[in-house]
């Protein structure tokens, strides 16, 4: 991505963020359309006139009233974890199954609000200087990279094969690690990173309305040092991400039909045109792959390798490639964990070992036939 400016006040949690106004000002949104700049001194004002004492601009607890002023629902955070302890007695089947209609805080995300009153009363009371925990807004999704756990190798794997991700609103894990948090808007349906894991690797998790993001500038607990925002409107998700989060569906039985040959240099991204040209014969049978079956791409299709001790080692099932043999270099499936190979990640295991960034440099001297 492009470099972008990094800003210290955070913005409102509209689809299209606004970075015009400076640094000494918050946005007061009343209504769908109606802004005014409020210069810090009246927010101090205001807080005063709350009864809170969160009146120097440096305090983190301004930024918490600036959150719940621009409608983001906000809730103190002891490092990561919520800081309002759980109401409820240990083992009790309140404590298990009370979602906040106690009426008493202590349930975690679900304590998040933009109600100003209860925020100035946290920071400006038993919760000054905490961190701060963000709901993530209903009209957004978050991509959690976590290098700690490859997500960084994974993204950048995911971004060789498809494409950059455009800019847009991000934090910077305090960590200093290169751990971000990417908002997207949000499109309909259920999000997953199933197939991220199971395609690319470990390490990106998705985070939507029913969870919550360490909001800047919250101190890392491990690092000592800040989250930071990097400005950017929140940008729509490239389809090809949309598609990757979608969790994976079997594919209705139809009648066969020859796979869709398209010349490779066609087609929006290196996989999914692999993906489109090349039959699983081409990816396969190089490799001591034969298939048991007259259309070797139809779904249930039963592929074998050379060194199989059963009658079958795969089947091909809406696309994808389900191994179940030990000996081979794919993972196995299971019905607890399938694992699900596209034509382009089958390639990369069989020829790169599984580096999906090889493959697709690889792929990309192949010639448009």
């Amino acid at each position: 991505m492009a470099a972008e400016q990094e800003r210290s006040r955070p913005a409102g949690n509209g689809a299209a963020i606004s970075n015009t106004h400076t640094d000494r000002s918050i946005v007061l949104q009343s209504g769908a359309d109606v802004r005014a700049d409020v210069d810090l001194a009246i927010e101090a004002r205001l807080l005063g006139e709350l009864g809170g004492n969160v009146l120097d601009a440096a305090d983190i607890g301004s930024y918490a009233v600036e959150y719940a002023v621009r409608n983001w629902r906000v809730f103190p955070l002891r490092g990561k974890l919520p800081a309002i302890g759980n109401p409820h007695p240990q083992g009790s089947v309140e404590r298990r199954e009370c979602k906040g209609e106690c009426g008493s805080h202590g349930h975690g995300v679900l304590d998040a609000t933009s109600d100003v009153r209860t925020v100035v009363s946290w920071w400006g009371g038993r919760y000054a200087g905490a961190n701060i925990g963000g709901r993530v807004p209903e009209s957004m999704f978050v991509l959690d990279v976590d290098p700690r756990h490859g997500g960084d190798e994974t993204i950048k794997a995911v971004q060789d094969a498809y494409g950059l991700l455009p800019p847009t609103l991000t934090t910077v894990s305090g960590r200093g690690d290169g751990g971000v948090h990417l908002f997207f808007r949000r499109p309909a349906g259920v999000l997953s990173p199933k197939r991220i894991a199971a395609d690319f690797g470990p390490g990106i998790d998705v985070k939507t309305s029913t969870g919550y993001v360490v909001l800047p500038p919250s101190i890392h607990p491990d690092s000592g040092k800040p989250y930071r925002r990097v400005e950017h409107p929140v940008a729509a998700p490239p389809h090809w991400l949309v598609a990757l989060l979608r969790p994976e569906q079997q594919a209705v039985p139809v009648t066969p039909s020859p796979p869709r040959r398209v010349a490779l240099g066609a087609g929006p991204s290196i996989a999914e045109r692999y993906n489109a040209a090349t039959g699983w014969a081409e990816v396969l049978e190089p490799h001591g792959w034969r298939c048991l079956d007259g259309d070797v791409d139809a779904d249930g299709a039963r592929w074998r390798h050379s060194a199989a001790t059963s009658p079958h080692s795969a089947t091909i099932r809406g696309g994808r490639l389900y191994v179940y043999s030990p000996n081979t270099p794919f993972d196995v499936t299971e019905s607890s964990d399938p694992h699900g190979y596209s034509r382009f990640h089958a390639y990369a295991v069989l020829n790169h070992g599984g580096d999906m960034s090889a493959a697709a440099r690889t792929l990309k001297g192949v010639k448009a036939a």
